[in-house]
């Protein structure tokens, strides 16, 4: 749980939510692309700092839209902001 202030969006509110995040690696999800992507990154044909040669976790879908008062007292809706399922992309 944390404050909706907390999360970064620029909403001033003492109001908490419940924040769930994917993390872990997606070695298992490795294909051609990322092997040719990391070769070709360390043949310097492509800039390091440009691309990451490995598939994410993230979500794959989201928990239900959060609605919150804000410390002015303005309602507001935010959608997309807690993972319900993670996968590698």
């Amino acid at each position: 749980e944390v404050s909706v202030s907390e999360l970064g969006l620029g909403y001033e509110s003492d109001e908490t939510v419940l924040f769930r995040y994917c993390s872990g690696t997606c070695e298992a999800a490795v294909r051609s692309y990322d092997l040719s992507l990391k070769s070709m990154r360390s043949r310097r044909k492509i800039k390091k700092e440009k691309v990451r040669a490995r598939p994410c976790c993230r979500p794959l879908a989201y928990d239900d839209d959060v609605s919150f008062l804000d410390t002015y007292n303005r309602y507001y809706t935010v959608n997309e902001l807690s993972a319900k399922e993670c996968g590698c992309v």
